[in-house]
């Protein structure tokens, strides 16, 4: 599940986004109502929406941390996913919930309709600033997991200057580690511990780089032992 491994940071920083934006998002609305009547009303339906978009979404979070043994179990993750975005989609929560499903799709050997979920999902999030890089992020390490790695280099050197930047240096390391390309590798990871301001990959960054040093040093070992 490598291509998840970042999956609660990305996670993290849409719940952020939506913490120091979400007022905004709701001034703009009500700037749009204030002057009809049932103010009031609209703002308890608001209310209303979230609390149970929120309901929703716990239980599909609870739901997808387990293994999923179950057909009824997973049939109950697609119904909640689907009750979110059909249902809540103007909450935050039915993006959140596409992700967790797509997470579970990759647990469940879905991995093809997890990427089919994520190019759809990247394609109706393409105006959101905070969401967009991660989406594409992570339709990137599933491409590369699925050995299309040409696509996933394209998608992650568009990512380089985005929030996700750690995250995206990493990403092509791991590639580049596979198609042992050390010193490819070794310079994405150095960037990725520049781009890490928060530190929340350092140790497994510098694990990373010291393999991938200690593999360039021993394929250069032969040459040197030849001259």
């Amino acid at each position: 599940m490598d291509a998840y491994r970042t999956e609660e940071e990305q996670v993290e920083a849409i719940k952020r986004w939506w913490s120091e934006n979400g007022k905004g998002v709701i001034a703009a609305v009500v700037i749009g109502v204030l002057g009809s009547v049932g103010w009031q009303s609209w703002q308890d339906r608001q209310v209303s929406q979230a609390e149970a978009a929120s309901g929703v979404y716990q239980e599909l979070l609870a739901l997808s941390a387990q293994e999923l043994s179950s057909d009824a179990d997973k049939v109950r993750l697609d119904e909640l996913t689907a009750t979110l975005t059909e249902d809540y989609a103007g909450t935050g929560y039915a993006r959140l919930g596409q992700l967790l499903q797509v997470s579970a799709w990759v647990s469940q050997g879905r991995a093809e309709d997890a990427l089919a979920a994520l190019q759809a999902l990247e394609s109706s999030v393409a105006d959101d600033v905070a969401m967009y890089p991660i989406v594409k992020l992570r339709r990137a390490r599933l491409q590369a997991s699925l050995g299309d790695t040409e696509q996933a280099l394209q998608a992650l050197t568009s990512l380089e200057t985005s929030a996700v930047a750690a995250a995206v240096w990493q990403a092509k390391a791991d590639i580049y580690i596979v198609q042992e390309q050390y010193a490819l590798a070794a310079e994405a990871l150095s960037l990725a511990l520049v781009a890490d301001e928060s530190g929340d990959l350092r140790s497994d960054l510098e694990t990373k780089l010291a393999f991938v040093n200690a593999r360039r040093d021993s394929n250069a070992s032969p040459v040197a032992s030849g001259e």
